[in-house]
């Protein structure tokens, strides 16, 4: 088979790479021994132990796991899909994308092909695995990034505001600030109720995904008595792929923020975790604490897995349509694959798939890909003379996204702030701000105040359905949301606003950041070429009570940041000075200051398609058969957390659901599709090996990934033997 680029030479070239290969393979079966038990676990322990010992690794090192020096899935090459069929095509290889290839690989009957528009990221790993460089040596405004704006916001002064959004493989998760923040069991069974689930998107069903996603570590001895760290380890996953934990080193002004906090009245959570979200605390973040690395979507579900022979990952393609064999059929239109290509006016190539097509673009790919695929309002269709085969109105719209901004105070001169850059030292760049604060309304007004304030918008829910420049049905839904916001959400101890607590760029800041707007906005394209990005238009603060809200939010982080205990560790106010105190004052900093918290949802929505929603319970978009939405796109109604957290839950649960299709599609068939003999992987007997496959399908890929019991790692079994074989003849040759 023929390679691309980012893996052609893959090849060890020296005795350094096999070293490499060899520490990695027996971090590998270390991992894997927490899985085994007893004379098996005692053997493979002496076994691995006499390795490790043999190639001069401490067994209380770094795992020196380098995935990338053997990648051999991902590929720069359109040439490696060109024609192929998989049974899943998966759109996007970001956050979501590559949970639900991991988990559908896993089955070594299941051929999987992966297509993500940026690069994958190799070249420069240090810009996304050092956690300080989400500021410091930021992948904003790169190559790793859409930089993407909004249009002109008549809520923010007439400004385009930047969108930033992960362009490489990780997607987002590979470039945010690695905050893992939980929301809370109301939301969640709010969500559910809009949809009439009570059985797969309750709050004890997206707990247990989430929980399976990730593998939590405690806070160490210093950060405990540094800050105080309340946590419960039964709200955890303890053998996920994706590492949770607390940074190795903090700071003072840290625990000062969270007592100033209660200090002005808010309270002081005690497991944020488990669905009661609200209240002060020291969020975890995704860090890998065996060497302080980020931990995101591509270390925990692809680099562990690239061997697999079923899994081919291209990069550096955007997928400009979905296309259909079939628009007739009475069960859905009918996706046959995609099509791709790497630039404007290059040529386009096609990928074929005999299951599904799943799309992972996120909540402004996956509308654009769906618009110019045909699957959108038809009236946007119409005026630009795309083929209609679906009518769809919802797609594009319900548009939420958090938007924030900081006030900074200058440090106290005896204030011990973190570097500006990143050191290389992993203990001290292993800081990423992660102090927070979701402060009820009742908090932020007064009770009195507040409740009036609730009035208003339920007296104004008509005026603002009315106003939203949507069709029929989506206004339908935008009544369902809102009054799941104002009746369900407000009422309660759920914060319209988080604080959160930043020492970043030599200042202190205390920052605001709505939750739960009522403004909608959407993603609508205005062109039929794939590579112009489409209108992104969140409507901000085109509502008047989000205003109100945002307004008050600031007041209190100045309040917080000028109490005692944070008050001692900073000077005067840089921004927006002592000046700003009037609301009229307040409103036109906001206006001119505030932009997005990188939380953009709903474009997808999950709601009855009567209510302009995109996608079933089953993520399976309306008037299709085969063609599902598995990313932050789908949540129909903003959440008072950071979306990381919520997406992995959301691709855990996606991938059950279409691996359960997939079995009950097996059933009572006879194996005569290439899938069912072989796999469909690479390798097979046609050459590229995506239409035939050997059988066993994808033997360093094994099933771990199916049960959710390790981070994708080889299956215990015969793999875990192989590697032992590889582990033992490379030591005999290197000693």
């Amino acid at each position: 088979m023929e390679k691309g680029s980012e893996d052609a030479n893959w090849e060890p070239q020296n005795a350094s790479f096999v070293m490499s290969m060899l520490r990695s393979i027996c971090w590998d079966i270390m991992r894997t021994l927490s899985t085994a038990t007893g004379a098996v676990a005692m053997v493979l322990a002496a076994t691995t132990t006499t390795i490790v010992s043999s190639a001069s690794i401490p067994l209380t090192s770094t795992p020196p796991v380098d995935y990338s020096l053997f990648r051999r899935s991902v590929t720069a090459s359109a040439s490696a899909l060109a024609n192929a069929t998989y049974d899943y095509v998966i759109v996007g290889g970001g956050l979501a994308g590559l949970v639900v290839a991991n988990r559908l690989s896993a089955n070594p009957n299941i051929s999987v092909a992966v297509i993500e528009a940026g690069s994958s990221g190799y070249a420069d790993n240090a810009k996304f695995t050092v956690p300080s460089a989400n500021l410091y040596d930021s992948s904003v405004g790169t190559e790793y990034d859409w930089q993407w704006k909004t249009t002109p916001q008549p809520g923010l002064s007439g400004r385009s505001a930047p969108w930033p959004r992960g362009k490489v493989l990780g997607g987002s998760s590979a470039i945010n600030g690695l905050y893992y923040v939980r929301h809370s069991e109301i939301e969640q069974n709010a969500w559910a109720d809009l949809i009439d689930d009570e059985q797969d998107w309750t709050w004890s069903k997206m707990l247990d995904a989430m929980k399976k996603s990730e593998t939590f570590t405690p806070p160490n001895q210093a950060t405990r008595q540094s800050v105080s760290v309340p946590f419960d380890s039964s709200s955890h996953g303890s053998d996920g792929p994706v590492h949770v934990t607390y940074p190795e080193t903090t700071y003072p002004q840290v625990g000062a923020f969270l007592q100033s906090t209660g200090n002005v009245g808010i309270a002081q959570s005690q497991n944020p975790d488990a669905g009661q979200s609200w209240g002060a605390f020291l969020a975890t973040s995704n860090i890998n604490p065996t060497n302080w690395t980020r931990s995101f979507s591509r270390t925990a579900y692809l680099d562990p897995v690239t061997e697999r022979s079923n899994l081919d990952v291209l990069t550096g393609h955007l997928v400009t349509k979905i296309t259909f064999n079939s628009t007739s059929d009475p069960e859905g239109a009918v996706a046959s694959g995609v099509e791709f290509s790497a630039s404007s006016g290059a040529a386009s190539s096609a990928v074929y798939a005999r299951k599904e097509v799943i799309l992972c673009g996120g909540a402004v790919n996956d509308p654009q890909i769906l618009q110019l695929s045909g699957i959108a309002d038809a009236s946007l269709l119409s005026s630009l003379g795309i083929d209609q085969v679906v009518d769809l109105p919802g797609v594009g719209y319900h548009l939420q996204d958090h938007l924030s901004t900081g006030v900074v105070f200058s440090p106290s001169s005896s204030a011990t702030m973190p570097p500006t850059t990143v050191t290389g030292n992993r203990a001290t760049d292993s800081y990423v701000n992660s102090a927070i604060a979701y402060v009820s309304g009742s908090t932020i007004f007064g009770q009195d105040q507040w409740s009036s304030l609730i009035e208003q918008m339920q007296s104004n829910r008509d005026a603002s359905v009315e106003a939203y420049d949507a069709p029929a049905a989506v206004k339908a839904g935008y009544n369902a949301t809102y009054a799941a916001q104002v009746e369900k959400f407000f009422p309660t101890e759920i914060g319209p606003i988080e604080l959160l607590f930043a020492l970043s760029f030599g200042g202190v800041q205390v920052q605001a950041a709505l939750q739960h707007p009522l403004s909608r906005g959407s993603i609508r394209i205005n062109s039929t070429n794939p590579f112009t990005p489409p209108s992104i238009d969140p409507a901000y603060l085109s509502n008047p009570a989000d205003m109100t809200i945002l307004r008050e939010g600031f007041k209190l982080a100045r309040r917080v940041g000028t109490t005692a205990p944070l008050s001692t560790f900073t000077s005067s106010e840089s921004a927006p000075g002592s000046s700003v105190s009037s609301d009229t004052q307040w409103e036109s900093w906001i206006r001119s200051t505030v932009g997005t918290e990188f939380h953009p949802s709903s474009t997808c929505s999950m709601l009855p398609r009567e209510l302009g929603g995109v996608v079933d319970k089953n993520l399976r978009v309306y008037g299709t058969k085969n063609l599902r939405v598995v990313d932050a796109s789908v949540p129909p109604i903003s959440f008072s957390a950071h979306l990381m957290s919520i997406t992995y839950g959301l691709a855990e649960l996606g991938s059950e659901m279409i691996l359960q299709d997939y079995t009950q599609g097996m059933v009572g068939t006879t194996n005569t599709t290439a899938a069912s003999v072989g796999g469909g992987g690479r390798g097979g007997s046609s050459g590229s090996g995506r239409t035939g496959g050997t059988a066993g399908g994808a033997a360093a890929g094994g099933t771990a990934g199916s049960t959710g019991s390790t981070s994708g790692a080889p299956a215990f079994a015969p793999a875990l033997v192989a590697s032992l074989t590889v582990a033992v003849c490379a030591t005999a040759c290197l000693v």
